[in-house]
């Protein structure tokens, strides 16, 4: 909102001093018994500023914007918010260019295929997938689970866009239970995203049903033992006020708490 005097206050000065030099108690002396409420009564020039688009420079990596040194241009609420308040970016101008030029990744680089891709790989950059193999009958995890896990989840992709890095994941075993394991898929043969996996058993009799309440927001073990680091530093969608505010699920969402202040302080 932008505001303006209707009735301009009158300038106090001194003798031997400059006019803006006045001492705040002379100044404060000078209003006494007079009508200065008026001084304090604005009318309104602009109420709000339409939303629009700013450019800044990213200073580090900052998950849903983009990498370290990249120029985005996002809705000014958002990147006043999100971005320049906490001294994540600075704003795109020429001065910023010269000071950030050690860093800064040319706008004509191409970050992403499409809009559209862009934001789908934030959302499975954050999700995890729950991939449901049977209790007892064998199986070995290959990129056709995780496409039909996707497809769960409104995401079709082909089977040969998808890569499991790790290594055979080979079942029925209980050991592996609710951990978890990197899966990639490449959208437009362009990006590659890193896509959290947990793998559940699933049983058709419901007295060996294994249940976790809220699993998808609970910290797991990971299946490789050389991709915990990895999986410790990809971000994860937050937790519902309802499992916040859940005192069952208390110490865990401490646990989860405690990963983001230390994966917040390795990315600083």
């Amino acid at each position: 909102m932008i505001v303006k005097r209707v009735y301009k206050p009158p300038l106090v000065t001194t003798r031997a001093r400059a006019p803006l030099d006045t001492p705040q108690h002379i100044i404060d002396k000078s209003v006494v018994h007079t009508d200065d409420d008026k001084y304090m009564v604005y009318e309104i020039e602009e109420f709000d500023q339409a939303d629009h688009k700013v450019k800044v420079i990213l200073l580090r990596h900052v998950d849903d914007y983009g990498v370290k040194g990249q120029i985005v241009n996002f809705p000014s609420i958002d990147v006043n918010r999100d971005l320049i308040l906490p001294g994540l970016a600075v704003y795109h101008n020429e001065e910023n260019l010269e000071r950030y030029s050690n860093i800064v990744i040319p706008e004509e680089t191409k970050m992403n295929s499409t809009e559209t891709a862009r934001i789908l790989s934030n959302i499975w950059s954050k999700r995890v997938l729950d991939i449901c193999m049977h209790i007892d009958n064998p199986w070995t995890i290959e990129p056709w689970h995780i496409k039909a896990s996707l497809r769960k989840h409104r995401t079709w992709i082909s089977g040969d866009k998808i890569s499991i890095p790790g290594g055979a994941i080979n079942g029925p075993d209980l050991s592996l239970e609710n951990k978890e394991f990197i899966a990639i898929m490449t959208i437009n043969d362009f990006e590659q995203v890193k896509v959290r996996c947990r793998i559940h058993h699933l049983t058709t009799d419901p007295d060996r049903a294994i249940k976790l309440e809220s699993w998808y927001s609970r910290l797991a073990e990971p299946v490789f033992e050389h991709e915990r680091q990895e999986l410790q530093d990809m971000n994860r969608q937050k937790a519902s006020w309802r499992i916040l505010h859940n005192p069952s699920l208390q110490d865990e969402m401490e646990k989860v708490k405690e990963w983001k202040n230390e994966r917040e302080q390795r990315l600083t």
